[in-house]
C-alpha cells in the first residue's frame, strides 16, 4: 500500500534544496517521470516508450543515508535551495529512515556543544564539516563525522574526547572519523579512523547479506532494492552455463544475487573499498564471484567472452571508451540499469544500431525527487 504524499511532509519546502518534488502528489510524480523518460527518448529520436512505472513500496522515511552539512555557525541540516553556503538548521527530512531521524537530533545537539570549531566553506577554515548517518533494515546504524585535518595535537585530542561523548549519547553500531585533508567540499574523507564498533554495518536484501563501509555506495532505498534486484535477474534471462559480467558492480549488489545462476560471475568496480566489501559480501552469502578493482574503461574485459553484461554506471553515464568497448565486444545480452534516463537515451543512439530492446521497466526508487531507475534488456541483433 502506498503512503500518501502531503504538502506538509516537508517542514521547509520553499527553501530546502533536497528532494524537490515533495509538493507534488505522488501519482502525479509517477506520471511526470514517465513523461520525462519518454520525452528524452523523443528528443533523441529513439523508437522507445516506457508504458508503466513501478511505484515505490514506501514513499516516506525510505532513505538509508543522509549527508547533513555543518556550517560555519554550527547549523546542522540540509542546504538551502540554490545556496551551497547556507544550511537549514534542525531540518528533519521526511525521506530519512526513522533511525536516522533519531540520530540526527542527537548529533545536531552534540555538534553545538562539542567545543569543536565549525568549517567555513568560504574561508576554508574550521573543523567539523559533515555528519553522515546511515541505517539498515537490520537495525544497524553508522555515524561518520567528516572533519578537516586537526591543526595540532590539542585539537586532535579534543576531537577524540568529543567523539567519545557522541558515541555515548547516540550509541550507533559504529562511529567513524573521516578526515578530509583537502578543501574540496565533499561528504567523504580520504582518511578513515574507526573509533567505535566494527567500522561497517550490514544489510540484507533478497536473502543476501551486504557489508557497507563508510565510503561505499549502496542502494539508498532498501525497500525498493529487492524489486530492482529481481528485475535485473529477470532481464538477464537464463544464466545456466553462461558467464555474467557486472560492470560498475559496486559492493556486488547484483553480481552476488545472481552468482548461483551463472557458470561464472565477474564484477568490476573502480573504488578499492567497494571491491573489498564485495569480496566480503560474496563470502557472507556463500557465493563465488571474481571481483576486480579497476575502471570499467581501463579493464580489458572483452577477452572474457561474457554472455550477459550488466551495466550500472553512475549518474554521469558511461565513459566514452566504455561505450566503445561494449560496441566492440557486442555481448549477446546487456542489462542496462540507469539512474539517469537522459544519459541512457544518449547512449542508446549508438546501442540501438547493434541491439534490440527486449524489455524496459521504470522503477521509482526515489519518491519526491525527479530521479528514477530505468532497467532495459538489450539483445544483440541477428
Amino acid at each position: 500500500m502506498l503512503t500518501a504524499s502531503m504538502n506538509t511532509l516537508c517542514p521547509n519546502p520553499e527553501v530546502c534544496g533536497s528532494c524537490g518534488w515533495s509538493h507534488i502528489p505522488y501519482e502525479k510524480q509517477l506520471q511526470q517521470k514517465l513523461s520525462d523518460i519518454n520525452g528524452s527518448f523523443k528528443i533523441k529520436k529513439l523508437d522507445l516508450r516506457v508504458k508503466d512505472i513501478v511505484p515505490a513500496p514506501v514513499t516516506e522515511h525510505y532513505r538509508n543515508r543522509m549527508d547533513f552539512v555543518i556550517d560555519w555557525q554550527g547549523a546542522v541540516g540540509l542546504r538551502e535551495k540554490g545556496k551551497w553556503w547556507r544550511v537549514i538548521d534542525n531540518h528533519p527530512c521526511f525521506l530519512a529512515d526513522t533511525q536516522i531521524d533519531k540520530l540526527f537530533a542527537i548529533t545536531r545537539d552534540w555538534v553545538k556543544t562539542s567545543g569543536l570549531s565549525f568549517y567555513d566553506r568560504k574561508a576554508n577554515v574550521g573543523f567539523l564539516r559533515y555528519a553522515v548517518i546511515r541505517s539498515t533494515t537490520l537495525g544497524q546504524t553508522m555515524i561518520t563525522i567528516v572533519t578537516s585535518t586537526p591543526k595540532d595535537a590539542d585539537e586532535e585530542q579534543a576531537a577524540v574526547l568529543a567523539f567519545a561523548k557522541l558515541n555515548g549519547l547516540a550509541g550507533p553500531t559504529t562511529l567513524v572519523w573521516s578526515l578530509n585533508h583537502t578543501i574540496s567540499d565533499v561528504s567523504v574523507g580520504d582518511e578513515l579512523r574507526v573509533l567505535y564498533g566494527p567500522g561497517t554495518i550490514e544489510e540484507q536484501i533478497g536473502g543476501y547479506k551486504y557489508r557497507i563501509s563508510p565510503n561505499a555506495f549502496f542502494q539508498t532505498n532498501p525497500t525498493g532494492a529487492a524489486f530492482l534486484q529481481d528485475t535485473v535477474r529477470e532481464f538477464a534471462g537464463d544464466l545456466t552455463d553462461k558467464t555474467l559480467l557486472d560492470l560498475y558492480c559496486g559492493t556486488g549488489f547484483f553480481a552476488i544475487s545472481m552468482a548461483n545462476d551463472a557458470k561464472k560471475t565477474i564484477g568490476v568496480e573502480l573504488v578499492p573499498q567497494a571491491i573489498a566489501d564485495a569480496k566480503v559480501n560474496a563470502e557472507l552469502s556463500g557465493v563465488q564471484v571474481d571481483f576486480f578493482d579497476a575502471k570499467t574503461e581501463d579493464y580489458d574485459w572483452m577477452k572474457i567472452g561474457a554472455d550477459v553484461v550488466i551495466l550500472d554506471p553512475p549518474r554521469a553515464g558511461m565513459h566514452d571508451k566504455a561505450l566503445k568497448d561494449v560496441i566492440t565486444a557486442l555481448p549477446p545480452r546487456i542489462v542496462y540499469v540507469s539512474c539517469n534516463y537522459k544519459n541512457f537515451a544518449r547512449e542508446m543512439v549508438e546501442l540501438q544500431k547493434y541491439y534490440d530492446v527486449e524489455a524496459i521497466r521504470a522503477i521509482d526508487m526515489f519518491p519526491h525527487t525527479p530521479h528514477v531507475e530505468l532497467v532495459t534488456a538489450l539483445v544483440k541483433k541477428v
